[in-house]
């Protein structure tokens, strides 16, 4: 046997701080059907672009036959893994979509988005579009907010006389700090279900821990590179088409239109104000916040949404339910990753894998959070796809943590989330969006987007960290 030894008392017996971990041949083998398996899913995904759903089912196919477990007891584990998250994650990650789908086609985003860089005005330019961008990146996926609010920026910035990079990207900070922290998106909502964190405060934490990181990452950070770091000017107001041919992630969530005024079709009557949409925002997360029902919360959000920004502004039903579907479309493949995750969960505690790592973390001399943040960022690098190191992370972490009551789940989550947005390279779809639709080369993308991405990444787990050690 290996052992991994530590101080002991004098009868020979590891004291309380100082674990013993000792590894058997069988824990040795299993560690190594782990290792394989992961080693298999990650180049399933990076080298032969298949599905993250089909790659993490195939992982749990050979972690199962590597560690010995009847494929019948590893099917049936994985599809219970699949059963119990979708039932508690699909209708919210659906509804949440078709509000943001109704929220995005009625122009309510985009009104919002004008009338707060009216209020804060343009000299303060940056700080109006992170504002923006945590506010829009509440109600809609990454890439459907970069769609409506790209057009806007760029002319805000021209009209304005100012360099393009700050409000830029602190805009893409606000968005992609609550597609990242927050539910109902899907990373951190699969997250809070495989740990069995607490929604409400998940939110809670979550909107400080983005708001604190986008901001350093935002208007903090690009203010010391404004003229030092270029970006494109355009002199046509609308950006060029995204071009996100052969990527392995998630660019499937964009539905939106080519600039912020098509938002607005002809059936819509009215201009929607700016009330609408801040309600529509703010609802759901404050009854989650407040402990209702997740489901419940984004039922009721989305009802509103289609009264006060939908019907109200003159859209048929036909309309409504027509953007309602199609928001779908992309939820299914989302959905289907996080499920396997959680199944890929299930097959690692089948197989006993969890009381192994679960042992061994013990014995690991880095904080739980920082292992947590570890992991999500080394399937992020690896895969390219935050929602799959997210889910993958999780489904890790849940098991080598499950007995240990001093974690925090809520942290863990956010930990988890902050390490899914890490160091995003050629192999993220979301790096080619911000590349085309900002015009820019691969080299600016690599020193604005990876470097804001990065930073936000960091920041996020130091204030995890800060905030871990006072609650």
């Amino acid at each position: 046997m290996l052992a991994l030894r530590y101080n002991a008392d004098p009868a020979g017996r590891p004291t309380s701080n100082h674990p013993c971990t000792v590894l058997s041949i069988e824990d040795i083998r299993l560690l190594i059907a782990f290792v394989v398996a992961v080693t298999l899913l990650v180049v399933l995904i990076t080298k032969y672009s298949l599905s993250p759903f089909v790659s993490l089912l195939l992982a749990s196919i050979v972690l199962a036959v590597a560690a010995g477990l009847p494929l019948s007891l590893a099917f049936e584990r994985f599809a219970e893994g699949v059963g119990g998250i979708l039932g508690s994650t699909a209708m919210v990650i659906g509804l949440g979509a078709m509000t943001g789908a109704i929220l995005e086609r009625s122009g309510g985003a985009a009104a919002l988005a004008e009338q707060l860089v009216r209020w804060l005005g343009v000299k303060r330019l940056g700080w109006a579009m992170l504002l923006v961008g945590l506010l829009v990146g509440i109600g809609v996926w990454f890439t459907v907010g970069l769609v409506l609010l790209v057009p806007i920026v760029i002319s805000l910035s021209r009209v304005a006389r100012v360099n393009l990079l700050v409000p830029a990207m602190s805009m893409v900070a606000g968005l992609s700090a609550m597609h990242g922290f927050l539910p109902p998106h899907p990373g951190p909502l699969a997250a809070i279900e495989l740990l069995s964190a607490d929604t409400g405060r998940t939110i809670v934490w979550g909107l400080l821990v983005g708001s604190i990181s986008a901001a350093i990452a935002g208007p903090l950070l690009w203010r010391l590179f404004d003229g030092k770091v270029e970006m494109p000017s355009f002199d046509d107001p609308d950006p060029p088409p995204a071009k996100t041919d052969n990527v392995t992630a998630d660019t499937s969530a964009f539905t939106g239109p080519a600039t912020a005024l098509d938002a607005v079709p002809p059936a819509a009557t009215t201009a929607p104000g700016v009330l609408g949409p801040l309600v529509v925002i703010a609802l759901p997360i404050a009854l989650m916040v407040a402990g209702a029902d997740p489901t419940l919360a984004m039922l009721l959000g989305l009802v509103v949404a289609y009264l006060w920004l939908g019907k109200a502004n003159g859209f048929s039903g036909q309309a409504l339910a027509r953007a309602s579907e199609e928001s779908l479309f992309p939820v299914a493949n989302v959905l289907l990753v996080v499920a396997a995750g959680a199944g890929f969960s299930k097959v690692l505690i089948a197989c006993g894998v969890g009381d192994t790592l679960a042992s061994l973390a013990q014995n690991v001399p880095v904080p739980p959070l920082v292992l947590g943040w570890l992991i999500s960022a080394a399937f992020r690098v690896a895969t390219g796809s935050a929602t799959t190191a997210i889910t993958a992370a999780g489904g890790i972490i849940s098991v080598m943590t499950a007995d240990d009551p001093t974690i925090d789940r809520e942290f863990m989550v956010l930990a988890l989330a902050a390490g899914s947005l890490t160091l995003s390279h050629v192999n993220d779809g979301g790096f080619w969006f911000v590349k085309e639709y900002f015009a820019m080369t691969v080299q600016q993308t690599l020193k604005t987007w990876t470097v804001l991405e990065t930073v936000l990444s960091l920041v996020a787990l130091l204030v995890i960290l800060i905030l871990n050690s006072f609650v």
